[in-house]
């Protein structure tokens, strides 16, 4: 063979290389997004999501009661609902990468490229999910963790209990703060098999440890106190799948992400549980369980138990036990 054939099949060897390994580096870039949304890499300093934008690997997104997400790479895409915290890691080789998700809290939708060895890898507190390609979905609450599957073959392990299913089409895996799996399916449920029982690598929102990881066993040890998508105070990361390690949520912020609030389990607001406004278990106002007023247990009004009124237990008046007019126990007059 002559020098320049040699050299000629040499450089179509080394661009062939090279275009697998840029098609293997693709960034996770945002297609679709809506406001309330935010990225961090050092969990202090938030920004706002963009269209167009790049998502550093090991960042972590959060989204707010309004918030909604979708980042594309290549043909495979990453949807995030309303009230979400997670990240995406990508450890990348010469000629194979692995995706890893943690998800922390809320829901995210995943549409997988299909590949001869499983790629993608998905960390809840709960359950543990690898995947060789498909599109399912995953949702996290404070109590339990569940995969629903569109297409495809989900493999869905819970940590301490060492319990593991094959997921298909139509078919749904949950597993509790008990590590209890559960199973169901339109035609029928998956099978359940016994595996090695791991701790998780990622804590609950509001525990200071993964299941199965002590604050000794070398897991995250967050001071979580609630909030989806607040800037981490003290987390130590060494041995977990991310090397992010979780965002926790007694802020040490700027008033962004913590999905957009401050405070205990905010959504949009200050205060604790609340949503849009400011005080604990708020919904757009002020106060305690308040609903758009001022006050405890308030509806459009100020007061406690009040309803479009201020006092206790007013109906569109002022008093105690009003309906309608002033004074206490009066309907539609003044006494």
């Amino acid at each position: 063979m002559s020098p320049i054939l040699c050299l000629l099949r040499l450089s179509v060897f080394l661009l062939a290389t090279l275009s697998a390994s840029l098609a293997f580096a693709q960034e996770w870039v945002v297609s679709r997004t809506t406001k309330q949304v935010s990225y961090t890499t050092d969990k202090k300093t938030w920004d706002d999501v963009k269209v167009g934008i790049t998502i550093p690997s090991n960042a972590w997104v959060a989204t707010g009661p309004r918030g909604r997400v979708t980042l594309t790479r290549g043909p495979e895409s990453l949807s995030l609902s309303p009230n979400t915290l997670g990240a995406v890691i990508t450890t990348q080789g010469l000629f194979s990468r692995k995706t890893e998700v943690v998800q922390q809290t809320g829901q995210i939708a995943l549409d997988i490229e299909k590949r001869s060895r499983p790629h993608t890898y998905v960390h809840t507190p709960f359950l543990a999910a690898v995947v060789k390609g498909t599109s399912f979905t995953v949702t996290v609450t404070d109590e339990d963790a569940s995969v629903s599957v569109q297409e495809g073959l989900v493999q869905v392990s819970s940590f301490t209990s060492g319990q593991s299913a094959n997921v298909g089409p139509g078919q749904q895996v949950t597993v509790d703060q008990a590590q209890n799996m559960s199973v169901a399916g339109v035609a029928e449920p998956p099978a359940v098999f016994s595996v090695e029982p791991t701790p998780a690598s990622v804590p609950a929102v509001g525990k200071a440890n993964p299941i199965g990881a002590g604050p000794s066993a070398g897991g995250q040890n967050s001071a979580a106190t609630g909030n989806a998508g607040g800037a981490a105070s003290s987390s130590n990361s060494s041995g977990d799948s991310s090397s992010s390690g979780p965002v926790n949520s007694k802020a040490e912020r700027d008033g962004k992400g913590n999905a957009k609030a401050d405070g205990k389990s905010n959504a949009g607001g200050n205060g604790k549980d609340n949503a849009g406004g400011k005080g604990k278990d708020n919904a757009g106002g002020k106060g305690k369980d308040n609903a758009g007023g001022k006050g405890k247990d308030n509806a459009g009004g100020k007061g406690k138990d009040n309803a479009g009124g201020k006092g206790k237990d007013n109906a569109g008046g002022k008093g105690k036990d009003n309906a309608g007019g002033k004074g206490k126990d009066n309907a539609g007059g003044k006494g």
